[in-house]
């Protein structure tokens, strides 16, 4: 509630460098990248939401200003390549009527997240985010089982489990099957399903 809703630049342009760096300067190409599809109304430059999907998969932190990056992306190159595919993807909160594999499976794993959350108590050091949470962003195929296995551990210890049981069944319901591997678009679909998600619960 906080955050504003219009992001300044040097905001968006600070979130792509890495925290402890010595040289805190954001790059001057994105800079100039980032203020000339602003003006002319282009694509918002892809180094930007590869920089910003890198940081995420670094430090495990998805903060508003880097998911509104994210969307503000893939909105701004469905709405120029007229993907409409995309765009109804993109809601101003969580979607649950969409079908896109890749926002599903970031709504699973959030659902999935809370579940070993709520059979700990919230007396957790480590959770499935900070292990898993980018190999399940980049090769779904290879952690999704994995964490479902872990899953039906956490929802036995739970008290109300079952609600998690609900939560993961419908929503497996709605993918056929996990893919190998996402590309960036579907990197930035999983990532704002997962941030949208965790507000619904």
């Amino acid at each position: 509630d906080s955050d504003p809703d219009n992001i300044p630049f040097w905001r968006i342009l600070n979130e792509t460098v890495l925290k402890n760096a010595k040289d805190k300067k954001p790059s001057p190409i994105l800079s100039g990248g980032l203020m000339k599809a602003a003006i002319e109304g282009g694509i918002y430059p892809s180094q930007l939401y590869q920089a910003i999907l890198g940081r995420i998969r670094a430090d495990k932190d998805i903060n508003y200003v880097r998911a509104a990056v994210i969307k503000a992306h893939l909105m701004r190159k469905a709405r120029v390549h007229k993907n409409i595919g995309i765009g109804e993807v993109l809601s101003m909160g969580l979607n649950e009527q969409t079908d896109n594999r890749a926002y599903i499976l970031g709504r699973l794993f959030a659902v999935l997240e809370k579940a070993q959350k709520d059979a700990a108590g919230g007396q957790l050091n480590t959770t499935i985010k900070d292990r898993y949470f980018t190999s399940a962003c980049a090769t779904p195929g290879a952690i999704f089982p994995t964490l479902l296995k872990l899953s039906q551990h956490h929802i036995a210890k739970a008290d109300y489990g079952y609600k998690s049981d609900k939560r993961i069944t419908e929503l497996l319901e709605k993918v056929d099957a996990f893919p190998s591997t996402h590309s960036l678009e579907e990197q930035g679909l999983f990532i704002l399903g997962y941030y949208q998600q965790k507000p619904a619960f």
